[in-house]
């Protein structure tokens, strides 16, 4: 699956807009699935029609005219679920929270790699980077072990593989400044990779705080053996969001990347 994805980001354009609508939708499918709401009712074709389409208006809109577009679809959810749904109270609190982040990570990819000249590095730089913080913190957490990160919340996770998958992010970041980017600023990706790995980090145990709170072991069966979409792209939830924000707000520097 990984080559595919590389692949679709790197060809761009309305291919990679169509792939990522399509890859939210099918979250926030398996994020409402997840709150205790296993009919596929109309609230749920609303849940998954809505996030394709407010991903897909990104490329063609104005990105804050996307942003308003999935508050007011979330609204909507928020009063069809109210009527339509037997989700009360926190259940329904957590699938909207959901709904709002996996839309925010749908917009913020697209917005990312449409931005002239840099999109493409600066996208494959945040995906190797919230990989390699997932691949080396499960290899070096399960080597080194140590004292457990969220016992209540992820019981496999420890220090050593946080502390490792932080480490080898800062490590690509020092590597793509001076092997591929040639950036003078050295400094920055490597502080960049770690904030973006934490925050991968912290994705990971909010879906993992969601499977625990509900019951449920993956998030669905979409992967033989690996669960389902949202275990693999977990990461992705609390990183992108984050990261397309501080660029937006930096009103996107893309120096470190030059």
């Amino acid at each position: 699956m990984a080559p595919f994805f590389l692949g679709v980001v790197y060809i761009g354009d309305l291919l990679f807009v169509l792939f990522i609508a399509a890859l939210m939708a099918a979250m926030s499918y398996e994020w409402r699935q997840l709150c205790k709401a296993d009919k596929f009712d109309f609230t749920a074709i609303v849940c998954v029609v809505a996030t394709f389409l407010t991903v897909m208006f990104s490329h063609f809109f104005d990105v804050l005219i996307s942003v308003i577009l999935m508050v007011l679809w979330t609204g909507l959810l928020a009063l069809l679920s109210r009527l339509n749904t037997p989700l009360k109270g926190r259940f329904q609190n957590w699938m909207l929270m959901g709904m709002l982040l996996i839309g925010s990570t749908g917009i913020g990819l697209i917005w990312l790699r449409e931005i002239n000249g840099m999109g493409l590095e600066i996208v494959f730089w945040l995906i190797l980077t919230i990989w390699t913080t997932d691949i080396f913190a499960f290899l070096f957490g399960r080597s080194f072990k140590g004292p457990k990160l969220a016992p209540n919340i992820s019981p496999n996770k420890t220090w050593s593989g946080l502390l490792s998958g932080v480490s080898c992010a800062v490590l690509l970041g020092f590597l793509w400044s001076y092997g591929i980017s040639d950036s003078k600023n050295w400094l920055i990706l490597p502080i960049l990779g770690a904030g973006t790995a934490l925050l991968a980090q912290l994705g990971d145990l909010s879906v993992s705080k969601v499977k625990r709170r509900f019951g449920v072991k993956d998030s669905g069966n979409l992967i033989p053996g690996h669960g389902g979409l949202l275990d693999r792209m977990d990461g992705f939830l609390g990183a992108v969001p984050f990261f397309a924000l501080s660029l937006a707000v930096s009103k996107g520097d893309v120096s470190p990347w030059i």
